[in-house]
């Protein structure tokens, strides 16, 4: 998976109704976040609540800025205690939404698994640029396979100026960039032609690494993967599996070491 796209946007796979969320204030929109989780602990199991309770909590991670987003994490250690264990995920219906825990194991010798930058390259437009490939879910049980065409990573990293020719930055400009950003990569390529050094670029990187510990919510699924071993011979090798929905996509949020 890969994609880029203005901050702005960050939210748009919202449902029309809870778009307006992005725009509140962090104050209020942890008002209804809290609330809205208060609310629905009454129902117990996290797979339990449908959908209004992730879309709530994602628009106050994104609207609330840095510090909502430590309480979007707190408030997920604290679901936790509700969340499907891994060994247990094979017997959740198929389209079921369910949150679990459990660490990240790379396919092959990756060593990341998700990376999501945030990066602006006059200081006030800011742009998301997110890659991530699937990966296993570990825990207790077969391993689960989380597949991340339509993911989205509840994390940011700390922000720090590059210079324009770090390579970092370079291979930033060259990405295929939202048309909003056609002046500013131009002006940069001018003013290098000119001798000149285009300004710093602010940047903010977070990698999600094989061995992390995190939480996801998204929806059961399942595939064939014969490579299976607790299984009786003749049963079909379905392998568990996480996916985003058609109403909500697939959220990552790592945990704490």
């Amino acid at each position: 998976m890969e994609r880029t796209h203005l901050l702005k946007h960050d939210l748009d796979w919202l449902p029309p109704s809870y778009r307006a969320i992005r725009n509140a204030v962090a104050g209020s929109v942890w008002t209804v976040v809290v609330g809205g989780l208060l609310g629905m602990s009454v129902f117990g199991h996290v797979h339990m609540f449908g959908l209004i309770g992730p879309m709530l909590t994602m628009g106050g991670y994104l609207g609330g800025g840095r510090a909502a987003r430590g309480v979007l994490r707190g408030r997920l250690r604290k679901l936790a205690e509700g969340a499907v264990d891994l060994s247990k995920l094979p017997t959740e219906p198929d389209g079921e939404l369910v949150h679990v825990a459990g660490k990240v194991r790379a396919l092959g010798n990756k060593k990341e698994v998700y990376r999501r930058t945030m990066f602006s390259f006059d200081g006030f437009v800011r742009t998301v640029h997110e890659t991530a490939e699937n990966f296993w879910l570990v825990g207790d049980g077969e391993p689960v396979l989380v597949e991340v065409d339509d993911a989205r990573l509840l994390a940011d990293g700390k922000e720090q100026m590059l210079d324009s020719d770090d390579a970092r930055v370079r291979s930033l400009e060259v990405l295929p960039l939202p048309k909003e950003l056609d002046r500013f990569v131009a002006q940069r390529a001018k003013r290098r032609a000119k001798g000149r050094k285009p300004r710093k670029v602010r940047v903010a990187e977070y990698a999600l690494v094989d061995g992390a510990s995190v939480e996801i919510l998204g929806y059961k699924s399942r595939t064939i993967d014969p490579t299976i071993a607790t299984r009786l011979e003749r049963d079909t090798p379905f392998r568990a599996t996480l996916k985003g929905g058609k109403n909500l996509p697939l959220l990552i949020a790592p945990r704490p070491a």
